[in-house]
């Protein structure tokens, strides 16, 4: 079973007034869909974005506890790492004790679980 759990997902970019996905290291046009309340987040039919340039900005917890794509049904990794959920958690709630206005920053959440990545990795 899947459970939703945030948004933003990490993996969008905004480039010169368009948004891309870079999940697995693509640059991907997307209409990026956001949702700010988590009973209409909780209520989403995956089924309403099926077509490919639309793109659900949340995160989903796969089986194993790793966060996942609810749009392209694929585990979020980074440099090859799948993210567990406590991760993504742990990062977003620090990003915002930070900042408070950061709720909506996917690339500060990016930046900041390569950061861990890249500091776990060098251990």
């Amino acid at each position: 079973m899947l459970m939703w759990i945030m948004q933003p997902c990490p993996m969008h970019r905004e480039i010169e007034y368009a948004t891309y996905c870079i999940l697995e290291d693509e640059l991907e046009m997307i209409l990026l869909i956001s949702f700010y309340d988590p009973d209409e987040l909780l209520s989403a039919d995956l089924d309403e974005f099926a077509n490919p340039t639309f793109c659900l900005n949340a995160v989903k917890v796969d089986e194993d506890g790793f966060i996942f794509c609810p749009t392209k049904k694929k585990r979020i990794e980074i440099r090859d790492r799948p993210i567990p959920q406590k991760v993504y958690e742990n990062t977003r709630e620090t990003l915002l004790f930070m900042d408070p206005d950061a709720k909506e920053c996917s690339d500060c959440l990016y930046k900041a679980l390569v950061a861990l990545i890249k500091s776990l990795d060098e251990m």
